[in-house]
This record gives C-alpha cells, structure tokens and sequence, in this order.
C-alpha cells in the first residue's frame, strides 16, 4: 500500500492524469476532424471498436474515423466522467462516458456514448491501445423525446434503429 507522500502514489497520479488528457484530447480532435492529431493518440497495432465493428491498427482506425468525419459536417463531443485503473507500470483500463451533437446533412443527431479502454505507454506516452464505444442512445434532435425511452434508441441516419449495447460498469464479469 502507498501513502500520499510516497513517489509511487505520485507517479499513479501523474500517469492516471494523463491518461484522462489522453481521453479529452481524443474529444477535440475528433471533433476538429484532425486525423494527424489522432494518430499520436492509438498504439500502431491498436484497436477501435465502435458497437462490434472492429478496426485494428493505425490504418484501419483511420478510415473508420474518417468515414464518421465525413459523414458529420460538426462534430461536438462532450466528455463527462473518466474513471482510470492503472493495471501495471505502463498499462491502464478505463471507462468514460459523455455526449455528442452531430450534424449531418439531414438535421442534428444527439447522442450518449460510453467508452471502455486499454491503455499502454508507448514511446513515452500513455496511448489507446484498444478504444470500444457504446451508444446508450443516438437519435435525432426532433424525435429526442419521444426516443428517450424506446427500446430501439440507437438511431443513426441511414441505420436500423436498434437497442443499446450499453453494458453497466458494475455488471458482473462485464
């Protein structure tokens, strides 16, 4: 066990602040469309998983984030709780949650979104080494309301309405 004053709890602390910049920085670039910025943000060998759809590595995870770019003209992610474990020296789990405002050429999709994440510090810096998103619901502005409560709340344009994959972070053997 550590205590305040050892460095140890000092280096968990500093290491598990980086990893929350590393979880908004993620927000900004995503929304500024910045695929370089990005870029330094995912191990090489990394994996993206949006719902069940897997990208692995750089190049994957590049095309995937930038088909959703292109097919947003705004992007508005707000990023609310992170919650980090540091796993190991240079490894780390995590899970966050927040909202996202998207305009399409069809309206203004609003959404909830939960992340779950490896991290690894590669090259001296904490990285994504796996990203998963979940959608506890995406609709569109207008029908907000009455969507809220459905069971098929994920509603992408140009998607099936679907339920949410939303599994709780405290649901045994999650």
């Amino acid at each position: 066990m550590t205590s305040a004053g050892d460095p140890g709890a000092l280096a968990g602390l500093l290491d598990r602040e980086a990893v929350r910049d590393l979880v908004a920085r993620y927000a900004f670039a995503v929304d500024d469309h910045d695929l370089d910025a990005l870029a330094q943000m995912f191990h090489p060998e990394a994996v993206f998983d949006r719902d069940g759809h897997l990208a692995t590595g750089w190049p994957e995870i590049a095309e995937t984030l930038g088909a959703s770019m292109r097919g947003f003209q705004r992007m508005i992610h707000t990023p609310h709780a992170v919650v980090v474990e540091l796993t190991g020296a240079d490894t780390a789990t995590g899970a966050s949650s927040g909202h996202g405002e998207l305009v399409t050429r069809r309206g203004v999709v609003l959404a909830a979104y939960r992340y779950r994440d490896e991290f690894v510090r590669h090259e001296g810096r904490w990285v994504f080494a796996r990203r998963a998103v979940r959608f506890l619901y995406a609709t569109s502005a207008d029908t907000y309301a009455a969507t809220l409560a459905e069971v098929d709340r994920v509603r992408f344009p140009g998607d099936e309405p679907r339920p949410s994959t939303v599994v709780p972070l405290l649901h045994p053997g999650a």
